[in-house]
């Protein structure tokens, strides 16, 4: 993350000054730091207090606290490379190569065609119906939503290309028809934070948002969360989306 030029509550141009501080009781001089004159206010940011503690005389923890500090850094440079980027569909393009509809693609998820139409105009969905797309297209999720820079442009493919449905293909229709009835979305999220060693707090700094939003997701929204936030989920755990959230035989509740 680069250092800011301005003061972001005034505007005027920032200084770099060199302070002295203290780390538990040591000294670290010469510190460079971020300063606006008009305000009067010094800028903070976790790469200045790695430099403060690596000034730093030895002291008992001054190690582990750099490896939190180095951990905590890594998390924002993480959460500054997600924002330049938003989800991309590519459902048209797969259609096109499947020589099929909108209609069609509809009929298999149960839902209007109209409905198909305004995802392919790049209108979120869940990962829920982003995964039951794939299914019904016989693709992975990967190949139907990605993630681009929000300045890169990108271009809608020519009209859905597609040919007559054959007797055989309605009835492959309908039987997909009726398994994505009986699936749903379960999530392996906290599996995957356990195998990379990190912790929930930490995706949420990585995503920007509240701890309470990443429980949310977690123990809540489940497959109702945003296909922009699943894959956003993936390229900050360097894991694969289908690793966190898989299309599953629904369980049947107790009692039934």
């Amino acid at each position: 993350m680069t250092r800011p030029i301005r003061c972001p509550k005034c505007g005027g141009e920032l200084v770099t000054v060199y302070k002295t501080f203290e780390v538990d009781g040591y000294r670290a001089e010469n510190v460079p730091v971020l300063t606006c004159p008009g305000c009067n206010i010094f800028l903070f940011d976790t790469q200045l207090f790695i430099d403060i503690t690596e000034r730093a005389e030895d002291f008992k923890g001054k190690d582990q606290l750099l490896e939190e500090l180095k951990e905590i850094k890594k998390d924002e440079e993480i959460r500054d490379i997600l924002k330049q980027y938003r989800f991309q569909n590519h459902i048209r393009e797969v259609l096109n190569e499947k020589g099929m509809s909108l209609r069609r693609l509809a009929n298999m998820l149960d839902v209007s065609p109209n409905y198909i139409h305004i995802l392919t105009k790049n209108q979120s969905t869940s990962i829920r119906t982003a995964l039951k797309m794939a299914y019904a297209l016989g693709v992975d999720v990967n190949r139907l939503y990605t993630l681009r820079r929000v300045d890169e442009e990108y271009k809608e493919p020519d009209k859905t290309l597609y040919t007559r449905v054959s007797k055989e293909e309605k009835e492959r229709d309908e039987k997909i028809k009726e398994e994505l009835k009986k699936m749903d979305v379960k999530l392996y999220v906290d599996e995957v934070l356990k195998k990379k060693a990190l912790r929930r707090a930490q995706l949420a700094v990585r995503l920007d948002m509240s701890p309470q939003e990443m429980y949310n997701i977690v123990k809540i929204r489940k497959g109702s969360t945003g296909i922009e936030t699943a894959l956003k989920m993936a390229y900050a755990l360097n894991a694969d989306v289908n690793e966190l959230f898989k299309l599953k035989k629904a369980e049947k509740e107790a009692g039934e």
